[in-house]
């Protein structure tokens, strides 16, 4: 397919093998982080192997090493009943530090704690240890089936043993080596049970699993909340399809109450004779949409192949390597092996093409500036279409496809690989109160900060949102899940704003906000967009726009139930001032409100105040159950500023006889109340003069002083939907028919 579809872009583009070597680049950021390392390999090793395992991983790229396991079971072969536990005879165990739990071996070395020899070598070197739990074969006895009385015990077992060592290794190394212990390893490693994978176990295995994760999450929790956790699945593409294990994932996910810090590491599959890359993308790509936004997400590139005949692993071939590696490197927010010590450590060759590969040029950083940016991309793509002046520093560092040529494919990895560098490092997952006041002080342009769900309490007041994002990177603080959106909630509806912001450039996004005087308030606050939010339950106005906020949008939210204290000012969307309020700058101009829905709005829907100019409010949808007429509040939108561009709306009046006009405009101050547009808005008001003064025409636009222009806008007195096209829908006599 790739072979094909680069044909025929080759004849916009061309295709152009690159047959002279470039320059190097400089050195940047490796591509594989760390590599396991086996407990039962090294468990006798002394100082000095110590320091020289770390010493070379350290020089061939690597910051860490990952622990498999600091205790081991050694069971043998069954014998017996397969579901029976005791088929399984426990022979040994090991533990690579004295542990209080019992084992029968500990390591030779420094008085059988072979894992503070370890953490010394990695502290002398610079580097860190990722630390695993417990290792034990019968995690695999309960092959295919629906999960039997003796997984469950010893699940529950498993459990209680790696939580207690998550504890036990804290209190022993944390004070000493806490810098140098990475995170912790969750060596059960997850596979696509097929009847957990097609539903047939009910969930069983989901539920069991994510419990036994979340029992390690507790005790690291307790001990060293900041440590992530990592875990490493893989998968049998004979047993079930890569959705149905994407759906598994998610619910062990849902079980397991990891943070989004830790890591899910997904085996590559590349060690499969089956293996192809697409199939590795498709199978990745699966895991990577359960997962995301959930955790991190990382690829465990597997460089070793299995020969199901003999059952041997060998070293893989450095050309498969690397092609397995390209075939997620869209994916992948991070990329560990397995194993560079035991397939390519002690080849000569192979240890040297790793080395290379890892510590070389960035991939991308074709005009060798020592970081994949932009300017890489747009240098790559004017050179694909030919530009004279376009010349690549270095062409293999663009050559993501590892094909020897460079096309249109290498471009869009290219595209993929900056913005998961850019969304990495700007990315930060809260999860209460403090994390989030600490995020939003701390934030800078172009940070994403994203919520967790849950209920965030404002007991100490608002949140700030003060400092200041770009017009190309923006301050976006979101819902880490938008389809269970965080709530913020006040302490009451007669005090406080819940979001206050006051920097240029925010977005907002994805967020439930409930129980306080004012929802959001924009002062001074330039290119903010308030967005998919929900907004109710607030003693006045659910977002104020004021103080100078200009270029604003408010799009696409559900603002219902405001003004619970004073109804009169209890408006959905409020921009600008009234002329009273002299301590604000009254120009608040070319915002908008877009796609938003309004119900239970005790106030009107919009006000826009004098001294604005040019706002927009389109595609929103106006109830009119709940406003209360209270403060002149008679109509969806009481426009007092100049130029309002008001079209493509509809409005429901439901009978509230408080309602006089589906739109009135006033002049508050001389010259403010001009130029408006009303356009393709569909207006539903039930009957065509007023309830309460029945004398009173209920008019499309009551604006008896204003000069406005009209164009397909449609009304409903109660018969049936007509054009409003003439005067009698229209209160003023300097009305411009547009049709």
């Amino acid at each position: 397919m790739k072979k094909a579809l680069s044909m025929a872009v080759s004849a916009v583009i061309g295709v152009v093998s690159v047959m002279s070597a470039g320059a190097s680049a400089a050195e940047v950021k490796h591509k594989f982080s760390a590599s396991f390392i086996q407990g039962w390999y090294c468990r006798d090793w002394d100082s000095a192997r110590w320091e020289q395992e770390f010493a070379a991983a350290k020089s061939a790229g690597l910051d860490a090493l990952i622990l498999q396991s600091t205790f081991d079971y050694v069971r043998e072969e069954l014998s017996g009943n397969a579901e029976d536990p005791a088929a399984y005879k426990r022979t040994e165990t090991y533990c690579m530090f004295p542990s209080a739990v019992e084992a029968d071996y500990h390591s030779s070395q420094n008085g059988g704690d072979a894992l503070e020899l370890a953490l010394k070598a990695a502290k002398a070197n610079d580097m860190q240890l990722w630390l695993g739990t417990v290792s034990d074969p019968l995690w695999l006895v309960y092959r295919y089936e629906a999960p039997s009385t003796y997984f469950k015990d010893w699940i529950s077992e498993n459990s209680e043993l790696c939580s207690g060592l998550v504890t036990e290794l804290w209190e022993r190394y944390g004070t000493d080596y806490g810098e140098q212990i990475a995170g912790w390893y969750y060596n059960n490693e997850i596979w696509n049970i097929p009847c957990a994978c097609d539903g047939s176990d009910n969930g069983e295995y989901a539920r069991l699993i994510g419990g036994n994760i979340k029992a390690t999450v507790t005790a690291i929790e307790r001990s060293c909340p900041e440590k992530p956790l990592m875990l490493s699945p893989y998968y049998n593409t004979e047993l079930s399809t890569a959705e149905q294990y994407g759906s598994f994932t998610d619910a062990i996910i849902g079980e397991a109450g990891l943070r989004g810090y830790d890591v899910y590491a997904l085996q590559d599959g590349g060690s499969s004779p089956f293996a192809s890359a697409d199939i590795l993308h498709e199978w990745a790509e699966a895991q990577k949409k359960a997962v995301d936004g959930r955790l991190r997400f990382w690829i465990n590139n597997e460089s070793f192949v299995w020969d199901r005949l003999y059952a041997e692993r060998s070293a893989m071939s450095a050309d498969s390597f690397l092609e397995y590696y390209y075939a997620t490197a869209d994916l992948a927010e991070g990329n560990i092996v397995f194993s560079w010590n035991h397939y390519y450590a002690d080849d000569e060759e192979m240890s040297k093409a790793f080395t290379e590969f890892n510590c070389g040029r960035e991939t991308g950083d074709v005009n060798l500036d020592g970081q994949l940016t932009v300017a890489d991309m747009v240098l790559l793509q004017r050179w694909l279409l030919g530009a004279p002046d376009a010349k690549l520093g270095d062409w293999k560092a663009a050559d993501f496809c590892a094909d020897g040529h460079l096309d249109t494919f290498d471009l869009c990895l290219m595209r993929s690989a900056l913005i998961r560098a850019g969304e990495q490092l700007r990315t930060k997952i809260v999860s209460n109160v403090g994390e989030l006041h600490n995020a939003l002080k701390s934030a800078k342009a172009g940070d994403v900060i994203k919520l967790r769900a849950g209920v965030y309490e404002l007991t100490k007041g608002e949140v700030k949102m003060e400092n200041e994002g770009t017009a190309e990177a923006p301050i976006t603080l979101a819902a880490l899940d938008p389809s269970d959106p965080p709530v913020l909630c006040g302490t009451t509806i007669e005090h406080n704003y819940m979001l206050h912001i006051t920097g240029d450039w925010w977005v907002v996004d994805g967020l439930c906000l409930r129980n306080s005087q004012k929802g959001i308030v924009l002062d001074n606050s330039n290119h903010t967009v308030i967005q998919n939010c929900e907004i109710y339950k607030t003693g006045t106005e659910a977002v104020a726009v004021r103080d100078g906020s200009s270029y604003c949008t408010v799009r696409k939210c559900n603002i219902h139930d405001t003004g619970l204290v004073t109804a009169g000012y209890g408006e959905g969307v409020y921009i600008g001032s009234s002329k009273e309020k002299t301590e604000f700058d009254f120009k608040c101009d070319h915002n908008k409100v877009i796609d938003c829905t309004f119900k239970n709005v005790t106030a009107e829907h919009v006000d826009v105040k004098e001294y604005t100019t040019d706002t927009e409010i389109c595609g929103c949808t106006f109830y009119g159950d709940g406003m209360s007429g209270e403060n002149y509040a008679g109509s969806f939108l009481d426009l007092k500023g100049n130029d309002c561009y008001v079209h493509d709306n509809v409005g429901y009046r439901n009978k509230n006889p408080k309602i006089v006009a589906a739109f009135e405009v006033h002049e508050q101050v001389e010259g403010w109340g001009y130029h408006h547009i009303f356009e393709n808005n569909t207006l539903y008001m039930d009957q065509p003069y007023g309830a309460e003064n029945t004398s009173r025409r209920m008019y499309v636009v009551d604006g008896w002083f204003s000069d406005f222009s009209v164009s397909g806008n449609k009304v409903d007195y109660g018969e049936g939907l007509v054009p409003a096209d003439s005067a009698e829908f229209y209160n003023s006599d300097h009305v411009t028919y547009l049709d």
